[in-house]
């Protein structure tokens, strides 16, 4: 029976473990062996974790850390779901938000609805919201409304850190990091262990590296997340890279390889039939064969980011052969260019403008220098449209100098390495006609109209179906043709951490910091014996925790506690030899009773291991010395005596314990017949006696108490007789009265047995 019980206490902390969807605020240091552990990540500049200033990539990945927000993207679905908000409702261009219940700062105040608008209204004045947003509300109830961009508010605002209201200047964050230590060129963050949602490690170290070479270096060595993995070192005489010495995590990235039209009056490419005759001899299958860890794209909006990618789009793919050589089929191209009107009229071979005057396209893109693969896609894309008769010079601008060229216009064609976003806000800034980006200059009322539907909307579904429409312009419209997009490449210690979330954008992002944890080396074993297995309460005996691994080998360092009915009772870490012994106390008895011991066995990297043994327990049963003196020999008529009931047990007071007396002789009584002894194991009465003759009483206590045996204890007082009254002296006893009733009873009942025997 106990083997049975021990076995379903085993699996139910299993199943339990095994459940667990989240982790819960109280895990640490459970038997998971999930947490704990130190991740050590490199950044490429100075880390600033205030929301209202920061503006680099890399603090952009540690602030949702330390701060709570509405929303957090949900990796499965990629929108918008709630974090710091328990729900939300849309109705028309309001959001309304019921905040958690359970949001606490890191300083220990409470996260609230002013907090939120607070915020809110700190990110209005630095711009990084929408003008006209109205935030309101009161205790767990917030709504933000937009009439110019809701959609916008709900994909990107929800999103934003929520700060402690007056703290913009150093603002203090709930998240479930909280900032540790800080130095010049390192940022610990340490577990909030308090959050509704704490993450596995310990700690996370953010240290400055100021290059990818650095970083890659120091992982190799030992520490730290990186990207780069084709990179060769030499470390200690030995050569080694990221691709083969640790592990390559690949995900889609953002940034695109673009090829873009300019659509600026008097420029050849605003012409849609010449455009999309140069758009349809483009090759995003052999972009990805000329760069390594690529993706074909055939959108604006990355293929990876499902909610708002458009699958129902024009492909931009020239049709080669690759027999008896690769060759380009350009018959469809040529023959579009004719149609209208642009032809070779003076048979060098090169096509004019309908006109009949020169045709020269200027393309632009970055230096070989940069990137041998990029150059490789510009110089190929570029001879493509020279071979259907076109003159186009392709010009090197630095990756630094281009955003300003591509503003100015002075170009043709561009391409270009250009960042997107999993949500689709960013659409507006290249192809909306008052947008940021706006490179190939498209003025496109009906994209407009798209576009500002698409910030506009709260609705998932009503924003769906604009930033559709809006893929569907730019791609049928040819203005911008995306090829590939770039993996985003992380490089982690081999074998040391698990459970990365993969997500557009790569692993370095908000839920892999909540996930990932140390990678588990196996399960623990563990055996208990208690020496001696019989043992009486409150006596000590020797508990000793054995713990190896799932092969049998000692495991030391391992944290051991035992427990005894739900209470821990001991605790410590094995040794070398993966022993740990402790000295347990028994646990009080009634009778005889079967105790059982349980040890939990936890180690960080290792599952955990329970197990029980069990040790009899005998109650400690201990004399009671019971001493009762009375305050005086004789009390006088009228007159009372303190009588005092010390009890002990070994020479020490016995407090609690139960005191019932009994006065034995007639005439005589205590004023309280029973009660319990104080801290120093007295009980005290009054004695009183009303007699004729001088009288002799015994004043007899009887004691009992937990765990003791009963124990007695008497004395003697002697009452005098009352004033005026000469009667005999006697003793304690039977008075005359009582013996003579006593007499005539029994002769009584002598006759009435006389006269039954009679009868018969």
């Amino acid at each position: 029976m106990r083997k049975i019980l021990a076995a379903a206490l085993l699996g139910l902390v299993l199943l339990l473990l095994l459940s667990a969807a989240r982790p819960a605020a109280a895990t640490h240091g459970d038997l998971s062996g999930l947490y704990g552990g130190n991740l050590r990540v490199s950044v490429r500049g100075p880390l600033n974790l205030n929301p209202f200033t920061a503006t680099d990539a890399d603090s952009w990945k540690v602030i949702p850390l330390v701060y709570d927000s509405l929303a957090r993207i949900d990796p499965v679905t990629q929108l918008p779901a709630p974090w710091a908000a328990a729900s939300w409702s849309v109705s028309g261009s309001t959001l309304t938000v019921t905040m958690r219940s359970d949001l606490a700062f890191h300083d220990g105040s409470a996260e609230t609805a002013s907090d939120v608008i607070y915020s809110y209204n700190q990110y209005k004045s630095a711009g990084k919201v929408p003008s006209d947003l109205a935030v309101a509300g009161g205790g767990s109830t917030v709504t933000l409304s937009s009439a110019s961009a809701g959609g916008l508010v709900f994909g990107q605002g929800l999103l934003l850190p929520i700060v402690k209201s007056g703290s913009v200047s150093n603002p203090v964050g709930g998240g479930p990091w909280k900032l540790q230590a800080s130095t010049a060129t390192s940022w610990t963050l340490a577990a909030n262990a308090a959050h509704f949602w704490p993450p596995y490690l310990d700690t996370v170290t953010f240290s400055l590296y100021a290059d990818t070479s650095a970083g890659s270096l120091a992982l190799l060595s030992g520490n730290l997340s990186v990207d780069d993995p084709g990179t060769i070192y030499n470390i200690g005489g030995t050569n080694r890279s990221l691709l083969f010495d640790a592990t390559i995590v690949n995900n889609p990235g953002f940034t695109q390889l673009v090829v873009g039209f300019n659509l600026r009056g008097g420029r050849t490419t605003s012409d849609s039939e010449f455009r999309l005759a140069l758009a349809d001899t483009l090759s995003p299958l052999l972009a990805r064969q000329a760069h390594a860890n690529t993706i074909v794209s055939r959108s604006p909006v990355i293929n990876e980011a499902v909610p708002w990618f458009n699958p129902n789009l024009p492909i931009y793919q020239v049709v080669t052969t690759e027999y008896p050589a690769p060759t380009y089929l350009l018959t469809d191209q040529n023959q579009r260019l004719d149609s209208a009107g642009y032809f070779d009229r003076n048979g060098d071979g090169i096509r004019e403008k309908p006109d009949g005057s020169a045709l020269s396209l200027v393309a632009i893109g970055i230096p070989v220098a940069e990137s041998s693969r990029i150059f490789t896609i510009q110089a190929s894309t570029v001879d493509v449209f020279s071979r259907l008769g076109l003159a186009v010079s392709l010009e090197s601008v630095p990756s630094a100098s281009l955003p300003a060229r591509l503003a100015s216009g002075n170009f043709d064609v561009f391409i270009a390495s250009l960042p997107t976003d999993l949500d689709p806000g960013f659409l507006s800034d290249y192809f909306g006609s008052a947008g940021s980006k706006t490179y190939v200059h498209v003025l496109d009322s009906a994209l407009d109209t798209s576009l500002q539907s698409a910030n506009v909307a709260l609705a998932t579904a009503s924003r769906q179906s604009a930033v559709m429409s809006v893929q569907d312009r730019v791609m049928n419209g040819g203005y911008f043709v995306p090829l590939i997009h770039f993996n985003a490449l992380e490089a982690t210690v081999r074998g040391t951490f698990a459970g990365w979330v993969n997500m557009p954008g790569g692993v370095n992002n908000f839920w892999t910091y909540q996930k990932v944890h140390v990678s588990l080396a196996g399960s623990l074993a563990a055996a208990l014996t208690i020496v001696p297995t019989s043992v009486k309460a409150g006596a000590t005996t020797t508990a000793i925790a054995k713990v190896t691994d799932a092969e049998g080998v000692p495991v030391s360092g391992a944290a051991v506690s035992f427990w005894i009915a739900g209470s821990q009772v001991a605790s410590g870490t094995t040794d070398g030899t993966g022993t740990l012994s402790t000295t347990i106390t028994a646990p009080s008895a009634q009778g005889a009773t079967d105790v059982q011991v349980t040890i939990q066995a936890s180690k960080l990297g290792y599952a955990g291991a329970t197990t029980s043994a069990w040790m009899t327990v005998s109650p400690d049963i201990r004399a009671l010395a019971v001493a009762v003196a009375s305050s005086a020999v004789t009390v006088a008529p009228g007159s009372s005596a303190t009588i005092t009931v010390t009890v002990t047990s070994g020479g020490s007071a016995v407090s609690g314990a139960t005191v019932s007396l009994d006065v034995i002789g007639l005439g005589g009584k205590v004023a309280a017949a029973s009660g319990t002894t104080d801290a120093q194991g007295k009980f005290t009465t009054t004695f009183t006696a009303d007699v004729g003759p001088r009288t002799q009483f015994r004043v007899v206590a009887t004691v009992t108490a937990t765990g003791h045996s009963d124990g007695t204890g008497s004395t003697t007082v002697i009452a005098e007789q009352r004033v005026g009254t000469v009667e005999p002296r006697v003793t304690a006893g039977l008075d005359t009265t009582t013996i003579i009733v006593a007499i005539l009873a029994l002769v009584v009942i002598g006759a009435i047995a006389a006269m039954m025997g009679r009868k018969k």
